[in-house]
């Protein structure tokens, strides 16, 4: 079930990074780091390090094609290592609470990113601040959007919905 929950959510992630490309969105959520830290909810380590290899590869083909192919992966790795042992030692439940940790995910995994290409290319290359604050702002917002819709009981309001039309 968790193999065809993460191939459903990479496959989002690609269709959503796609239209905001296509609408020209300056700072667009990483959504490919939502499959990650979806994965990494319950603590697993492992799990969640394997849903990031595919997330990170995807966003390196979509993002940098042909550019050190396997940084976003390693990255993506390293922090679902580190979601998962922050979800293993503690609990997450509120909503501003799981944005605020993806939001600082997205910092980790930018300044991953830096240090790698500083290591592979030599090249110190930190990224514009105001565009990673507003990257890690929105997914931190739209994680704590999904987190808060995900604890919502759709199935048993469906059920009330349909007794109450019957009556």
């Amino acid at each position: 079930m968790k193999p065809l929950r993460v191939a459903f959510g990479l496959s989002l992630a690609v269709l959503a990074t796609l239209a905001l490309g296509a609408l020209h969105v300056s700072t667009p959520p990483d959504f490919f780091l939502l499959v990650v830290a979806d994965m990494a909810r319950g603590g697993a380590a492992v799990p969640a390090m394997l849903a990031g290899l595919p997330a990170g590869l995807l966003e390196d083909a979509l993002t940098a094609p042909g550019r050190l192919l396997g940084l976003h992966a390693f990255s993506k790795i390293l922090v679902g290592y580190l979601l998962a042992t922050i979800g293993a030692r503690t609990v997450v439940e509120k909503p501003v609470a799981v944005g605020s940790l993806l939001a600082g995910a997205v910092l980790v995994e930018a300044a991953a990113l830096t240090f790698l290409v500083w290591v592979l290319t030599g090249d110190f290359l930190p990224p514009a601040l105001w565009p990673l604050v507003a990257r890690a702002a929105t997914t931190g917002f739209l994680a704590g959007l999904l987190h808060a819709a995900s604890r919502v009981p759709w199935k048993q309001r469906r059920e009330a919905r349909r007794r109450m039309r019957l009556t």
